[in-house]
């Protein structure tokens, strides 16, 4: 019998892991909590999956397409979450009574600090098993829906960094992962991986900067190759100053955005080794026909800049280092969207850190508590 994998979310993300993974052998638990959602994969009995770089589209059934999320992860030890990363303290909220030591919640992806939100999710909940967590820090794949229970994939990441929370449970849940996605790099912790959140360097400089042409144009432009003009390319390279300051200050393993932006596919190797966004953003193929997006009322402000751009400028003054660019985009997002994004956001409280110190917090990422 095939293994069963339970994927939670029917977004970009979901449709193609949920094809992908049953094209590859596995049986696929599809949930979202919206029927809605659900209703085309449910109708057709499964996802078109429209792959661009092997240029074939392959019809993936699906067995179990629910809303109950006790259906979804019966008999599944892997419980995938490919949500917005402000859904994760819902999901966790969600999962709290059912999951069990068994159990391999994976973040996918867990983006900034993703495992550690979940788990003080599930301790405020009145978890006390000891449950284990692990994240990817991009999605592992590049997809989108195109149609009705219809999801194009444009790029599959070839090497992922992999952490799982708390760390001493890595080396006994590598392989199950590993067995999903074989190209994940194992990480010595969640903030490894959270340092290495590619979303949260380059989407808020190239949407705050290019406020007027969304909201003109309601996202009718590239929002790669035409929105990251030579000057936004520079406002990402300072973002990217500022995260590697602060990981160098926490003795946090981390590598440059456009090392990492070559590394899982999205550029050349000679654009990278130019050390300018701008530069890996134009010879980006895999990005280069991706719309932007038609308002500011959008993840790669609400979760990039709130869960991103938060939790790194709070990790910068945990570790005495200035953030002022990240700061000025948090403040720019929160005037334009008239939400306190610094507030809302991932906090230090909710990563459970408020009370851990910058000596405490690898003994904190290995155990799970001080």
């Amino acid at each position: 019998m095939s293994e069963i994998i339970a994927v939670l979310g029917s977004g970009n993300g979901g449709l193609a892991a949920a094809a992908d993974l049953t094209l590859r052998g596995f049986r696929v638990h599809l949930f979202n909590r919206r029927a809605e959602s659900l209703a085309a994969v449910r109708e057709r009995g499964g996802i078109t999956l429209i792959d661009t770089q092997a240029d074939q589209t392959e019809f993936a059934p699906i067995p179990v397409v629910t809303t109950d999320i006790e259906q979804a992860i019966a008999g599944a030890q892997v419980i995938m979450l490919a949500v917005p990363v402000t859904a994760h303290a819902y999901y966790a909220e969600l999962l709290a009574p059912y999951l069990t030591a068994d159990h391999i919640v994976f973040l996918n992806p867990g983006h900034t600090g993703g495992g550690l939100h979940f788990m003080q999710t599930l301790r405020d909940s009145g978890v006390t098993t000891p449950v284990r967590t692990c994240e990817v820090s991009t999605l592992t794949y590049t997809s989108r829906i195109t149609g009705p229970a219809e999801v194009t994939c444009y790029l599959r990441a070839r090497e992922v960094p992999f952490a799982a929370f708390p760390g001493k449970y890595a080396p006994a849940i590598i392989d199950t992962v590993r067995a999903l996605y074989p190209g994940l790099q194992l990480y010595d912790n969640v903030l490894d991986t959270a340092f290495l959140n590619i979303n949260a360097i380059e989407h808020p400089p190239q949407i705050l900067c290019n406020a007027g042409w969304v909201e003109h144009t309601q996202g009718d432009y590239y929002f790669y190759y035409e929105g990251t003009t030579p000057a936004v390319g520079r406002v990402i390279d300072a973002v990217d100053a500022e995260r590697l300051a602060v990981a160098d200050r926490l003795n946090i393993k981390t590598k440059s955005f456009v090392d990492m932006f070559c590394e899982v596919g999205y550029t050349t190797a000679e654009a990278a080794q130019t050390g300018s966004a701008y530069q890996a953003l134009q010879a980006s193929e895999p990005n280069r026909k991706i719309k932007a997006p038609k308002s500011l009322d959008h993840r790669y402000i609400h979760e990039d800049v709130g869960y991103g751009l938060v939790p790194l400028a709070q990790f910068g003054a945990m570790a005495g280092v200035p953030t002022p660019t990240m700061n000025s985009l948090i403040q720019m997002a929160s005037i334009m969207n008239q939400i306190d994004y610094a507030t809302t956001g991932r906090t230090l409280h909710k990563l459970g850190l408020a009370a851990v110190s910058a000596e405490q917090l690898h003994e904190f990422l290995f155990e799970g508590d001080i």
